[in-house]
């Protein structure tokens, strides 16, 4: 073919084959892009005008079904959250020293309606037991008298410069330590503790709770209770339902180590074995007032009120910069917290 017809046949019917596949790629637009058959220059596979990509994309880029990788905007959901059943609202999984245990990883393992933070045998993210207060670490627990932090991933003497020795309790609330007079010389229970343990140990700790399980069961009565009790056999016996009906064969009296290594238990605060339920009604602000705008006429004169005292201070609930959690008018811990007897600590 000779140059002349050459041109002759591309003027004449390229133009149609290029209008017959506007949408088949390699084709360049007039905006600089791919062509694909978009308007914008993005790649194909039906991209919309938003520059999202294709298969189904809408203009906010959800995916048809309403989720997203960031689904928060669509759904309300925060990232990373669980949604749990029966209306159970939202739970973060929660994990201790990279490992996830029973307690945070938001499943009713035990079946008694209860998920994690609020199952009360639950006492954090590194418990690995939600049907009792035993925490079944794996590796965790030993058969030691020596303690260190009760509620931490690694309970054996050491890592957290918190000491305690059950044969220093004269109530031995733990049978493979027998309480011993006079104290034997390997027996370490100093008084106070550490500052690095009550720095490392009192986060996790409980409200009502010492550095070491032996917590106020329910909180603010002064019974106090190892929650690490064995029996005789070597299994572990103490759940918040033996503490609560004071079932001393199940879970042993013990005497709280003092100080700051002790969490103790405040009057308007969530506590192991009390509940919202069981807080006083003066814990709880007043309603904001409200205006109905009706007139009712001319008040009726009771009398002199009479003075019933000032009311107690609730005082803060958590240490200062902790979130409160726990009551229902209280908002959801965060990501990376877990609501542990009314504040939210943090584990990530």
């Amino acid at each position: 073919m000779t140059n002349s017809r050459a041109r002759l046949w591309l003027s004449l019917f390229l133009p149609l084959a290029l209008s017959a596949c506007g949408d088949c790629g390699g084709g360049t637009n007039t905006d600089g892009g791919i062509g694909d058959g978009s308007t914008d220059g993005t790649t194909g596979d039906g991209a919309t005008t938003d520059g999202s990509t294709g298969d189904g994309a809408t203009t906010d880029g959800s995916l048809p079904d309403g989720s997203t990788g960031d689904a928060a905007a669509d759904t309300g959901i925060p990232d990373g959250a669980v949604v749990l059943p029966d209306g159970g609202g939202v739970c973060f999984l929660a994990t201790c020293q990279g490992n996830l245990r029973l307690c945070g990883d938001c499943m009713d393992n035990d079946g008694d309606g209860l998920v994690d933070s609020a199952d009360q045998n639950c006492l954090g993210p590194c418990d690995n037991n939600e049907s009792g207060l035993f925490t079944d670490i794996p590796g965790g627990e030993t058969p030691s008298c020596s303690l260190d932090c009760y509620y931490d991933g690694d309970q054996g003497s050491g890592n957290d410069h918190c000491e305690w020795d059950g044969r220093c309790d004269p109530l031995s609330p733990d049978l493979i330590c027998p309480f011993e007079t006079p104290r034997p010389s390997s027996a370490h229970c100093p008084d106070p503790q550490d500052t690095r343990c009550i720095d490392n140990c009192r986060p996790l700790t409980p409200n009502g709770c010492d550095c070491f399980g032996c917590c106020d069961i329910p909180g603010g009565s002064g019974n106090f209770y190892f929650v690490g009790s064995l029996d005789d056999a070597g299994d572990p016996t103490c759940t918040i339902e033996a503490a609560l009906a004071h079932d001393t064969a199940a879970c042993h009296p013990c005497t709280p180590v003092g100080g700051e290594c002790y969490n103790a238990c405040g009057r308007c605060e969530l506590c192991l074995g009390r509940t919202e339920a069981d807080l006083p009604v003066d814990c709880f602000p007043p309603p904001p007032p409200t205006d109905a705008g009706v007139d009712s006429g001319t008040p009726v004169d009771s009398g002199t009120p009479v003075d019933s005292g000032t009311p107690p201070d609730a005082g803060p609930r958590c240490d200062p910069g902790v979130q409160a959690c726990g009551l229902s008018t209280d908002p959801a811990c965060p990501s990376g917290h877990f609501c542990l007897t009314g504040c939210c600590i943090f584990f990530g």
